[in-house]
């Protein structure tokens, strides 16, 4: 894909026992298929970590293939451009700062390894390992203007479908349902009116502690998007994605001995699981983003 035609993650107290419960997995879309769903053409996904260590040619390879997929959305049988990029050590309101450290972690270099994003689908269907702002394909360091707006802004880039995956960054942040909400309308005030949208929670965390932390996150999130009506969204975190991963091993890269290297970024093959456990509710969220 070419670059001009490609598009382009509190005070200590215990969480267990006041983690709300996972949500579950929307219902498949089992309607007909539908003759108003607007057609997709390119694809645009913007994560986090997760994107670039495990889940990133996972997400590609779902959206790219999203007609056969989704068949009940009724799209034509037509390649989907998807670019999939993800930025470690970032989360919404990184994408929607205009200057200082929250966006710095995404324009600022990276200092130990001169890049900082994982990207799929914009130079190569594979991993790339760019610098966001300085790697000409990714021109998101625009001055005064935050890097999500400079997305929207770049020539050449025009999504028909925007995809947010984030929450391990913000599990922290996203205790407090009033954060979550500030920083959720800040992402939805930059979105064009043009653009359907999905936001999707990322995928389970080997350690039941962290998981219990983000159960509240999603929560939070969840909740100010759907209040907010404009984009659909997607839990991660589910019974069955949660039973799936939490405490699994064959999950995670391991070390040597066996024992767990990453518990927060899964395998790439685990991620592949991830997106066809998710399939119906992605699938779901989909139609009603682009029916909107």
């Amino acid at each position: 894909m070419r670059p001009n035609t490609a598009l382009i993650s509190l005070a200590a107290f215990t969480l267990i026992s006041c983690a709300p419960a996972p949500d579950r997995a929307d219902a498949p879309d089992n309607t007909p298929p539908q003759s108003n769903i607007s057609p997709l053409s390119e694809i645009l996904v913007l994560g986090d970590s997760q994107i670039s260590f495990g889940a990133g040619d996972a997400y590609r390879r779902f959206f790219s293939n999203i007609d056969t997929n989704c068949p009940s959305l009724g799209l034509d049988r037509a390649p989907v451009g998807t670019a999939v990029v993800g930025v470690r050590s970032t989360s919404l309101q990184n994408w929607t700062a205009t200057d200082g450290p929250a966006r710095g972690v995404i324009c600022d270099v990276d200092p130990k390894y001169g890049v900082n994003a994982g990207a799929y689908g914009v130079t190569s269907p594979q991993r790339s390992y760019v610098q966001i702002g300085k790697d000409p394909a990714y021109p998101f360091c625009q001055p005064d203007k935050s890097p999500l707006q400079a997305v929207f802004d770049a020539p050449g880039y025009d999504p028909d479908l925007v995809v947010f995956a984030f929450l391990g960054n913000s599990f922290q942040r996203w205790q407090s349902a009033d954060n979550a909400r500030v920083d959720w309308q800040a992402a939805r005030a930059l979105i064009p009116d043009d653009k359907a949208c999905v936001v999707m929670s990322t995928i389970p965390a080997f350690k039941p502690e962290d998981n219990r932390r983000s159960l509240i996150a999603q929560a939070n999130l969840g909740n100010a998007v759907r209040a907010d009506g404009r984009c659909a969204f997607v839990a991660g975190l589910t019974p069955e994605t949660l039973e799936e991963f939490e405490g699994n091993k064959s999950h995670f890269r391991l070390r040597e001995d066996g024992t767990v290297r990453d518990p927060r970024h899964p395998s790439e093959a685990s991620a592949a699981r991830f997106t066809q456990l998710q399939t119906p509710a992605l699938c779901a969220a989909v139609g009603r983003a682009v029916l909107q």
